[in-house]
């Protein structure tokens, strides 16, 4: 599906970083902050994290030690991650930047890519130059980290209540307003309005194209093959070393940068 919005599309802007702040606070975990603390335990360098967020993941993980370094495309959430940072009395290095033109060749002893935010790249190109991107980025030996989201054609309209979130007296409301399904392309694309009101009236709104890549288990493993990657692992639902199945909600890959 074109929207024609291009590369910035997906980008979160105030309102939308503001509900995913309040909706997903820092120590939120769905599995993800365990599965990923337990699969850095033994690293002892550097770590990326591309498309930071609000730090929900990062902030845990500098909590336990770990050097973690961060980048996003969009400057309302680096900003709100840096405030949670300083909140939580952690320090980090976090920057404007994207998947695809990042370099830092050699820095890194891992890379890692929670929540489908690799899904966010708008096409196979582009994932594949962030693929390489990523694998040049790494040290020998250095591992990259990504979750997927499996396949989906599901278009059933939300059915319950409008998610919505309090601060203080405002609320923040995000609608759903389509939901399309381009077996083709391999992609789910979302419009979400996202609102905010002040007794009763409507203060502010931001429109949101969400759209999502989705790839199959032996895609996705050629498509880190062919970047170079070596030793590629799948854990299934964020459960170390588990197949994945059908039912899972997310794919974890693991791969390795080869030692020359």
């Amino acid at each position: 599906m074109d929207t024609g919005f291009g590369n910035s599309a997906w980008r979160y802007g105030p309102l939308a970083t503001l509900f995913y702040e309040l909706d997903k606070p820092i120590g939120t975990s769905f599995g993800d902050v365990e599965f990923y603390a337990d699969r850095l335990r033994n690293v002892s360098g550097p770590v990326l994290e591309p498309a930071v967020g609000t730090g929900r993941i990062l902030i845990p993980l500098l909590e336990q030690g770990l050097d973690v370094r961060g980048y996003d495309t969009s400057a309302a959430m680096l900003e709100q991650c840096r405030v949670n940072c300083a909140e939580r009395g952690v320090r980090a290095e976090v920057f404007e930047g994207d998947m695809t033109t990042h370099r830092d060749p050699g820095a890194y002893e891992a890379i890692v890519i929670p929540t489908g935010s690799f899904a966010l790249l708008t096409d196979r190109d582009s994932v594949r130059t962030a693929l390489a991107a990523m694998y040049e980025n790494l040290a020998p030996g250095g591992r990259l980290i990504v979750d997927v989201e499996p396949p989906s054609r599901d278009t059933t309209p939300d059915s319950g209540p409008v998610p919505h979130q309090w601060r203080g007296n405002d609320l923040v409301t995000m609608t759903t307003w389509r939901t399309h399904v381009d077996p083709v392309a391999q992609r789910t694309t979302r419009w979400l309005r996202y609102e905010a009101w002040t007794d009763g009236a409507l203060t502010r709104t931001e429109l949101q194209v969400f759209s999502l890549l989705w790839f199959g288990l032996p895609e996705f493993t050629a498509m880190l093959r062919e970047a170079g990657f070596a030793d590629v692992r799948v854990h299934g639902g964020y459960r170390a070393d588990a197949a994945p199945t059908a039912t899972d909600d997310v794919w974890t890959f693991e791969a390795t940068r080869a030692y020359a």
